[in-house]
Order: structure tokens, then sequence, then C-alpha cells
């Protein structure tokens, strides 16, 4: 999910350095009530923020949904003769038109009924197909629609049935848990998936509330200045997440990625801006409360994001993060971690969007 900050940089060196290593003026003048200074940042107080932290309700559908996630390493699929209903994989000859010319077009496609990758009610139309039964039909989609070439446009369909596949999965008895993961039995399985659940919804609320008071403090502080050098860097970071792109769509270039996504050069560079904001933010909060990361809290931060990221040893995480990128992360980590324990915190219990 984007995080759109407020931003006032100028436009001066949006792009391309200026020529010169002197630090780019932006402007903005301090705030009035600045807790830290200096001639880069006017940070605004970020004590006694107020906020509020969504608990996500564990539904049962959700550890459900975990184990039926889990179990598909074991499934096998089944071609049937009855109609298509959820669940089932349907595969088509799927073309696709917008104003008459053709943006997807592939032989024995799988749509997943039930997954709405399209919308629900393209999967409303899959739903009671049979094979060989051919479909023609228009639809229409808000602007807000994940994929942008098609968000607020009509879209035509042209579709064949090719195959009707249910999905097999095998019966998560005692035995079958013993023999083919970790676990001793079907209920250990299925409250490790439980607690797998409850702190994947804990992690995100925490981050939401973190991202929601740094919002906060971005909002009422004032960049006074940036380097080229802080610049560069969130250029990079900007660009390193639309990278991952380039494979998934099969494209050359970046200049590619934001022109399928319609990203204009402006766009992008309130991206990176958002970004370098940011960063010298947290950076004054860190300076500010001398914040700093012992030795024991280094080697604790290298066991966790082992754990996260599935690194089977400290050597390779140090290989593919680096030191000084994880020592980053854990300072970022603490900064963060201030900003919530000296707020002011309303829980509220709600359901989680995959409920």
């Amino acid at each position: 999910m984007k995080k759109k900050f407020a931003i006032f940089l100028l436009a001066a060196c949006m792009l391309t350095a200026c020529g010169t290593n002197a630090p780019t003026t932006t402007g903005n003048q301090p705030v009035e009530n600045a807790v830290y200074s200096d001639d880069f940042v006017s940070l605004a107080p970020y004590t006694g923020l107020k906020a509020e932290k969504k608990n996500y309700i564990v539904t049962e559908k959700a550890v459900e949904d975990r184990i039926h996630e889990e179990l598909m390493e074991f499934a096998e699929y089944r071609s049937v003769e009855r109609p298509a209903k959820s669940g089932d994989y349907v595969q088509t000859d799927f073309k696709a038109s917008i104003d008459g010319s053709v943006v997807m077009q592939e032989e024995s496609y799988d749509v997943t009924l039930g997954a709405q990758e399209y919308g629900e009610a393209f999967d409303e139309k899959l739903t009671g197909v049979s094979v060989n039964d051919e479909l023609s039909f228009s639809l229409d989609y808000d602007d807000d629609f994940i994929d942008v070439e098609w968000a607020g446009k009509t879209v035509d369909f042209e579709i064949r049935i090719t195959d009707i596949q249910e999905e097999l999965l095998p019966d998560p008895t005692d035995a079958f848990i013993k023999e083919n993961t970790s676990y001793g039995s079907y209920k250990e399985f299925a409250d490790a998936m439980r607690t797998n659940v409850t702190d994947s919804y804990a992690q995100e609320s925490t981050q939401e509330l973190q991202e929601a008071l740094l919002q906060q403090v971005i909002e009422n502080s004032s960049i006074l200045k940036y380097t080229q050098e802080d610049y560069d860097a969130a250029r990079e970071r900007v660009n390193s997440i639309y990278m991952s792109y380039l494979d998934i769509f099969g494209m050359n270039d970046l200049d590619d990625v934001y022109e399928f996504l319609d990203m204009t050069k402006e766009d992008v560079e309130e991206e990176i801006q958002s970004s370098l904001y940011r960063t010298l933010i947290v950076n004054a909060i860190i300076k500010n409360e001398k914040l700093t990361v012992s030795e024991d809290e280094y080697e604790d931060g290298i066991r966790y994001y082992m754990e996260q990221t599935g690194a089977e040893s400290k050597e390779e995480l140090l290989e593919t993060y680096g030191e000084e990128e994880i020592r980053t992360t854990l300072l970022e980590d603490q900064a963060l971690n201030f900003l919530v324990n000296h707020a002011q915190i309303t829980e509220v219990e709600t359901e989680h969007d995959d409920a």
C-alpha cells in the first residue's frame, strides 16, 4: 500500500543533481514549537500524540483460510464434468479488450472462482459454466480497481471454457500432519495456524499505528534542506520497490513499469520526496533521543530478521542485506516504538479486511 505524505519541496533538483554539492534548500520555514532543530530539520513535538490502534478479530474463517493455504502444498486437482462453482479452477481461452484494443489474451488461462482477481462480478459470470461454453460480456470497473489499465474503464471479455478442475485437499488426520509437517497432531497444527494469524494481525496493527503516528510528525515538522546523497538514497529506495515488477510483467526497465502503472514523473517524484521526508524525520528523532543499537540488540535483531526472512544463517542474512542496513532498520524500529510508547492510544476491535 502506498503511503502518501504531505510534502512541499521545491521542484528544483527534482530528478538530477543541481551541479553542486551544496544542500538543496526547500524554502520551508522552521516550526514554532520545534523540539529539535538543525540545518536540515525542524522537528515538531512527537510525544503525547493521539492515535487509534486496531485490534483485529481473529475469526474462525481466518484460521480456516490459513490452514487451507498450508494444505494447498499437498493438494491435487481433478477435472470435473459438473458446472463450475466457487473454489474451482476454471481453465479458459481468455481475451479482454478496452475500446476495441486487446489488453490481455491468453490460452489455457486459469481463473480461480472466489478469488475475485477480476472482481466479484467477473467470478459470478463464470460460476455455473461448463466445458466448451463460450461467453461474451462487458464489465465496468471502478476508478480504484487494482489494475490501473482497467480502472474506470469498460472491459469486454470473450472467454471459452476449456477445463474445470476441483481442488482436492488431503484429509488432515493426525497421521497425515505428523508425517508431512513439523507438528505432532492436527490440533497442534491448527493451534499453530491460529497463532500465526494472531501474530500477523498484531504485527500489521502495530505497523499501521507506527505509520499513523509518524505521519503526524511528518505533517507537523519541516524539512529545511536535504543533501543530494539523501535524495539519491530516497530515489533508490523507491526504484527498488518497483524493480520487482520487471520480472512480473516481463518489462525491460523502470520507465516501462511506471508507464504500465500509469505513474507520471510527478507521481514518482512525490514518492521519492515522501521517502526522503520519512527518513529525515526518523533520523531526527533518533538523534534527539540519542538512540543506539547495543550488541545484544543487534544479535536479537539478527535472530528476528532470520525468522522473518527465512534466512538459514546469520551469514546468509548479512550477505543479502548487509550489517549497515540491518542496524539502520533496528534504529528505525526503536524510533517508531518510541512514538508508540509515548502516545495516547485508543484501542478498538475491528474485523480484518480479509475477514
